[in-house]
């Protein structure tokens, strides 16, 4: 098996707009069939992140956590991008990702983002954009996100290098 090569970014804000607006940047240049796998402690700002992701896919419907449904389809999209929102925190092995069904959506011409991906990572397709949260108890506002694609993935980078414009 080989190892898996990534593509490796470092991005700060200093306040939840700015989560909101990475996100949203973050968002309008995902494609279709693009897994998002979010790693962070709760409170990392994961459901923040994906509230501007929505936004820059242009998502025409509310989002929540789907902590106790597991997923949230978000269908109606000004880009024809649907959304597939998981959270995996609930799961107790890869067998349950299975046997609800949730590989076919990671096919299915959407952007999936899953919540707490660390959960399942054995079965998550080589494709899968890696995004870790960190934040500072001292300072409440700062996040730290660290954005992993794999190297073959040929990423608009340049489109988030000025992200706060």
């Amino acid at each position: 098996m080989t190892k898996q090569i990534y593509q490796e970014r470092s991005y700060f804000t200093d306040s939840v707009e700015q989560t909101y607006a990475f996100g949203e940047r973050l968002g309008e240049i995902l494609q279709a069939n693009d897994v998002i796998a979010l790693l962070g402690d709760l409170g990392a700002g994961k459901t923040t992140l994906t509230h501007g992701i929505a936004k820059g896919l242009k998502i025409k419907t509310p989002i929540s956590s789907p902590t106790f449904t597991l997923l949230f389809e978000h269908t109606k999209s000004e880009r024809n991008i649907p959304l597939y929102h998981f959270d995996a925190y609930r799961l107790t092995d890869e067998n349950e990702w299975y046997d609800a069904g949730f590989m076919d959506y990671l096919d299915n011409n959407g952007v999936s983002i899953i919540e707490w991906a660390d959960r399942i990572k054995t079965v998550l397709p080589a494709r899968t954009i890696w995004l870790s949260l960190k934040s500072d108890l001292n300072n409440l506002d700062w996040r730290e996100f660290q954005l992993n694609v794999p190297e073959q993935r040929d990423f608009a980078w340049q489109a988030l290098e000025n992200w706060q414009e």
